[in-house]
């Protein structure tokens, strides 16, 4: 069965954008949906809306308050915009692309685009265009139409090229079709009951349907994002399934990746890198990242950056001895208190993973590090007030800043609840944690799994019931770090936190790299 991208990876990246293509890429989808648009000079651009004002925003971040139709400004005036940041900060400064931009990576990366049938729309001038600008890309692009008139239309300029149909589908129409396709160039798409398909008119893909369409050609199904929806394709006999990216093709089954690690460049771990190095590929830990704590408050008591860029260079050179096993990153705590410390150490090297923490809050005079408080000297009422800083700044540090992986959401309760024997229910701050986790949803960040806790909690940092609750809400980026900070503590409890997340309904786990995205099958 075949994945297909719907507008790239689009949970994960800003939608029709070459990231979220790339992205799709590297994963192993084999098909790419996209929606191609008209500007005023005619350039054909990658947009689903008729206007940018829902993907597009100010080179500042800002809402661009009037709307602006594509087909109103040239292509020179489209690049003025940012199209990335509206999704996260990961993604500023990214810029509209061209149907040809995609065409070209499409084609060197042997996958497939499939053309969204909005361009039926354009003017008869528009289509001409179109159609002659996909006249040498027939083994790449294919087009999708919702009638038949325009997929004769297409195909009597396009005699090679696959076409995919998401109209109404009877027997009368499908006999059609073949009629002057073969089975090797069509594709006919049913929509499968969901929410992301509510509001569509056509009848939803059954038993009957599906077994009628793959009597004529090959089915496609869309849009899936849950493993039930996955299992009901392919008892309907699915050859390609659309997602926006919650499903993924199996990729890397069985890897293991360690993707937060400490060494003597962070100012609690005296570890050489090496000697962790050494115990994660005992422990049969094939990638681990080497994240040093940068917190942005200190730079004001010693050198920050030169720790990270000792780091940096020694994980480079250790590269040529041992192969691909090590990542470069960093644990950036804080980033948001001051921006321009923030901005240097995010651009001092060349990151594979930046890992984003809260280690210390500004409430009162308790502005160091939690580790460090005398919570039993504290009243309850107070822990409860500096909890809820904690969480706020954690979603100020998701809004405002550039990182891959929130770290250890969880993780003052280690010592409030398990150091000082207080008992704080996390369901107090039930309401700010959801909040949490539907922010880096939304934004494609995924949520550490840090198993430093399980010898004293016999548990996680988050916990298990917030694991389900993130998997619930359509969670699906995990990573694991085991925070080690002495190499006995390399990968130590993995087992255990994957047979968890395999028990509560995960897929995957995650790594990156040159802060790109790569999922491991589990």
């Amino acid at each position: 069965m075949i994945f297909q991208a719907h507008k790239g990876v689009s949970t994960e990246n800003p939608e029709n954008t070459m990231p979220a293509f790339m992205s799709a890429v590297r994963q192993g989808y084999k098909i790419i949906e996209l929606d191609v648009s008209v500007t005023k000079d005619l350039k054909f651009v990658l947009l689903h809306d008729t206007t940018i004002n829902r993907t597009a925003r100010y080179k500042s971040g800002d809402i661009i308050p009037h709307e602006i139709k594509i087909g109103d400004i040239t292509y020179a005036d489209a690049l003025e915009y940012d199209f990335g940041i509206w999704f996260s900060q990961k993604f500023k400064g990214t810029k509209i692309p061209l149907l040809k931009d995609a065409l070209e990576l499409a084609r060197q990366s042997g996958i497939k685009l499939k053309i969204d049938n909005k361009y039926q729309k354009f003017t008869i001038e528009q289509k001409n265009l179109l159609f002659e600008s996909l006249a040498d890309y027939s083994d790449t692009a294919c087009l999708t139409c919702s009638d038949i008139e325009s997929i004769k239309e297409a195909h009597r300029v396009l005699p090679d090229m696959h076409f995919h149909y998401d109209g109404a589908v009877t027997q009368e129409i499908l006999e059609e079709l073949s009629g002057f396709l073969p089975k090797d160039r069509l594709t006919v798409w049913l929509p499968l009951k969901s929410n992301a398909t509510s509001w569509v008119k056509l009848d939803f893909a059954d038993e009957a349907l599906s077994s009628l369409v793959k009597q004529y050609t090959r089915l496609g199904l869309w849009i899936l994002s849950t493993d039930e929806q996955l299992r009901t394709a392919k008892a309907l006999g699915a050859d390609i399934i659309e997602t926006n990216g919650q499903l993924k093709p199996v990729l890397n089954e069985g890897l293991i990746a360690d993707m937060h690690t400490h060494s003597e460049s962070s100012h609690d771990s005296v570890c050489k890198i090496e000697d962790m190095l050494k115990k994660e590929i005992e422990n049969g830990t094939e990638l681990f990242a080497v994240t040093d704590h940068f917190d942005t408050a200190s730079f004001k008591d010693y050198d920050v950056f030169s720790p990270i860029e000792k780091a940096y260079k020694t994980v480079r050179a250790l590269e040529k001895k041992y192969g691909n096993k090590l990542l470069a990153g960093i644990e950036i705590s804080e980033g948001f208190w001051y921006p321009d410390i923030y901005k240097k150490a995010r651009a001092l090297v060349d990151y594979d993973v930046l890992i984003g923490s809260v280690h210390l809050v500004r409430y009162k005079n308790l502005d160091y590090a939690y580790s460090k408080i005398d919570f039993s000297k504290l009243s309850k009422d107070m822990i409860l007030k500096y909890l809820d800083a904690y969480f706020d700044d954690m979603i100020t540090m998701i809004d405002t800043v550039d990182f891959d992986i929130l770290a250890h959401l969880t993780c003052p309760l280690r010592y409030i609840n398990r150091k000082y024997n207080i008992g704080i229910d996390i369901l107090h701050f039930k309401n700010k944690i959801e909040c949490i986790l539907h922010r880096i949803i939304q934004k494609g960040i995924a949520l550490e799994v840090n198993t430093s806790s399980f010898d004293l909690l016999n548990d996680f940092i988050p916990p298990i019931d917030i694991l389900k609750k993130y998997f619930d809400m359509g969670g699906y980026l995990i990573t694991l770090g085991s925070d080690a900070h002495v190499s006995e503590n390399a990968s130590k409890h993995f087992n255990e936190a994957l047979a968890t997340l395999r028990a509560v309904g995960f897929k995957n786990i995650f790594y990156y790299k040159k802060r790109n995205l790569y999922q491991i099958t589990i």
